[in-house]
């Protein structure tokens, strides 16, 4: 087993452990879990934690598996991203938090190719909406824009690129 499957495993136990613990986590709908998919955080897992009235601040991981040989072939794609959630307007019967977002992030994306690998620091900024399917799940929703922050190109500038996710979520407390 490789040290990047290694991660992948270890990160994996430490979400089922917060999902196995999260009563004690929370009282109040503080721990969230999710999974899901998007740019730039690819197949994802997740964590959120609501640090006040409104706001959540997050941790995911995530992964693409390799493609196959073609014109355009990549080895495995990692990505790790730190997010900001603001959230307001509108009432949810099943939370307190308002069901609108803002989500401000930072994102880790590396991915390999045959000839090396391509890491890069990227920033984003979305809007988007949670939707409870009931108390404790729900989808979350949102798109916007991203930044690459350790790119630039020598004609165009910084490289700017959308943004977008959907995950399913589950709610301790």
């Amino acid at each position: 087993m490789g040290s990047k499957s290694r991660v992948i495993y270890g990160l994996l136990l430490i979400v089922v452990l917060f999902f196995i613990s999260g009563n004690r986590l929370s009282g109040q709908e503080k721990v969230n879990i999710s999974g899901g998919i998007g740019f730039p955080e690819v197949l994802n897992i997740g964590i959120r934690y609501k640090i006040f009235d409104q706001a959540r601040i997050g941790l995911g991981i995530g992964w693409w598996p390799p493609s196959t040989s073609g014109l355009i072939g990549w080895g495995n794609i990692i990505s790790a991203s730190g997010d900001f959630y603001y959230h307001f307007g509108g009432m949810s019967a099943y939370s307190n938090m308002a069901p609108w977002y803002i989500r401000l992030g930072l994102n880790y994306f590396r991915i390999g190719w045959d000839s090396g690998a391509d890491n890069t620091v990227n920033s984003y900024l979305r809007l988007g909406r949670d939707f409870y399917l009931s108390e404790d799940s729900g989808v979350s929703l949102d798109a916007g824009f991203l930044l690459h922050l350790n790119y630039v190109d020598e004609t165009w500038g910084r490289w700017w690129f959308p943004a977008l996710g959907i995950s399913l979520f589950y709610r301790f407390g």
